[in-house]
């Protein structure tokens, strides 16, 4: 349930910079409604360490493969699944490597927060109202912050085995430090960029409702559905940001444990796309739930006039439906279990509007 943010797509042609002074980072630096983001990402990245901290370092991290790549699309949150239950986000956040969720964001003079996202468990659309802070404006070495937070993540119905609900709650503790600045190079370019080290712990409790009691789930009953009574853990995060134009996202983040073993890279691939609509339009789509048993459900924060075609894993065309309203409920009781394509296409231009895939399962 953890949620990963960070990478970028292609306008500018990016140089080396040869600028050797400390940022200070702000809103007007960090991406907005409207922008798609490509992130190369390695999870395999070797020897890597996160390098030196201080002032007027010099980090390079060519040496990186890019394994995977996700698309990050911000957009307009009113559309997406659940955003009556986070009124205070001003952009929303989908992931390409990431089905059935969607995260809520504040941007504002002050900092970049997440807000919560919503997930499906079950098949039941469920806001978790998980707050989290990215980042803080201004910030430049030596900013520092902490957070903590404790709450309810999500409960569902149970229902056998003399277990009525199950829910699980979160304790939180973060530590946020701007440690050092200097140059950075990737694959994308070189930055003049603040380096910030995030800390954080989760403490993620199980519990169980008996007989009108909450208790926290037995090591017996735990493990047969699978899950840790108490789950402990522990993120480290190193994200490299700079108010380079061509970038307003993080330029490269990695995960890393305590004794410094880098596990996952993620680097800007080129600068975000903004303003261009097929993109634009593209981000404005979410289906839901995904998996599917009954029905998907096609979303958009736009009323428009276009077709959804529907093919099966051979590319044969199984269902075509009118797109004429804000949301659009398909059923697919009567699919057999697997992933269908679809595709959004704009009645009049005949123009691509959206395509992607939704996973039927019985």
């Amino acid at each position: 349930m953890k949620k990963k943010l960070l990478s970028l797509a292609s306008l500018l042609s990016v140089g080396a910079i040869a600028l050797h002074a400390q940022i200070t980072l702000n809103s007007t630096h960090i991406v907005s409604v409207g922008a798609a983001v490509e992130q190369s990402v390695d999870t395999i990245p070797g020897a890597i360490t996160i390098g030196t901290s201080g002032a007027n370092q010099t980090w390079n991290f060519t040496g990186v493969t890019e394994r995977l790549v996700d698309t990050l699309s911000f957009s307009n949150p009113s559309a997406m699944p659940g955003a009556s239950n986070f009124p205070s986000a001003n952009m929303g956040l989908t992931n390409s490597g990431q089905d059935s969720s969607w995260q809520f964001l504040d941007k504002n003079t002050t900092g970049l927060f997440v807000v919560g996202q919503t997930i499906f468990i079950q098949g039941t659309q469920t806001p978790i109202p998980f707050p989290s802070t990215i980042i803080t404006f201004p910030s430049t070495m030596g900013t520092t912050y902490n957070t903590t937070w404790s709450g309810k993540l999500f409960q569902v119905f149970i229902g056998q085995g003399g277990i009525d609900s199950a829910r699980v709650t979160r304790g939180d503790s973060l530590y946020s430090n701007v440690d050092a600045w200097g140059n950075v190079t990737t694959s994308f370019g070189t930055f003049a960029s603040i380096r910030q080290n995030v800390y954080e712990t989760t403490v993620d409790t199980t519990w169980i409702l008996q007989s009108g009691t909450w208790s926290v789930i037995d090591p017996f009953t735990a493990s047969i559905i699978g899950v840790d009574p108490i789950a402990f853990d522990t993120i480290n995060t190193a994200r490299w940001w700079t108010d380079n134009a061509a970038s307003k996202f993080p330029v490269i983040e990695m995960d890393y444990e305590n004794n410094g073993t880098v596990n996952r890279v993620s680097w800007q691939k080129n600068s975000p796309t903004v303003g261009l609509s097929e993109l634009k339009v593209s981000s404005d789509f979410n289906v839901y739930p995904n998996p599917a048993k009954d029905v998907v459900t096609f979303a958009t924060n736009v009323a428009n006039n276009s077709e959804i075609a529907i093919m099966d894993i051979t590319g044969k065309t199984i269902k075509t439906i009118t797109f004429n309203t804000t949301k659009q409920t398909i059923d697919v009781s009567v699919f057999d279990s697997g992933i269908y394509f679809y595709t959004i296409r704009d009645r009049a231009s005949g123009k691509i509007l959206h395509n992607n895939k939704f996973v039927v399962t019985k």
